[in-house]
């Protein structure tokens, strides 16, 4: 009985083990790529990169049904300094037909939203992804401590001091806190758009 009793705790310690190893490579892994993804967006809607100009909206085209179902716009590019004039690009997003929006192109024949609403909500992401980084530390270190309990406690004494763990969540809450007031001023721009 003993020994069934140490092997189902074995077990479901390799179990607990796999669980976190996994949630913990998934959150960091979508967090580190997301975090990538949004900041490399934001350097188009604050206007560090690309060229400024004016879209016009010709047509949308929707894609793919249920939760891949995207919309992708196209229309006539024109750069603030007239140099391009009349290249067909498109947005990742739906517009009516005939919108005119402020918007940088990437010469790649996309272009982004400028302005406050897409800024603000790529930092609401950016904040995200890095408490999904965060999370996903957390439990690879957690599973560590699962696999080996004995050398799991001693590595966390020396290295998770006090100051250490103050720290992290501060950072854990001025990144709620930055989610939480960029996720609204985000949402109110995007709600004063016309």
């Amino acid at each position: 009985m003993r020994a069934a009793e140490k092997t189902k705790s074995l077990l479901d310690r390799v179990g607990l083990v796999l669980i976190f190893l996994t949630l913990g490579v998934l959150f960091a892994g979508i967090g580190a790529g997301g975090a990538a993804h949004f900041a490399d967006g934001l350097k188009y809607s604050t206007r560090l990169s690309g060229t400024p100009g004016l879209l016009e909206i010709s047509e949308c085209v929707t894609s793919d049904t249920g939760k891949r179902r995207h919309t992708d716009c196209f229309g006539d590019f024109r750069s603030d300094d007239h140099r391009v004039k009349g290249v067909y690009v498109s947005i990742s997003r739906s517009y009516k037909k005939g919108t005119v929006l402020p918007v940088q192109w990437d010469e790649r024949y996309h272009c982004y939203a400028v302005g406050v609403a897409p800024t603000a909500g790529r930092l609401a992401a950016i904040c995200a992804c890095a408490l999904a980084v965060m999370a996903g530390l957390a439990l690879l270190c957690g599973s560590f401590a699962v696999a080996m309990p004995r050398s799991g406690s001693r590595i966390r004494a020396a290295l998770w001091s006090p100051g250490l763990a103050r720290t992290v969540v501060g950072l854990c809450k001025a990144l709620g806190i930055g989610i939480a007031v960029f996720g609204a001023v985000g949402l109110a721009a995007a709600l004063a758009m016309p």
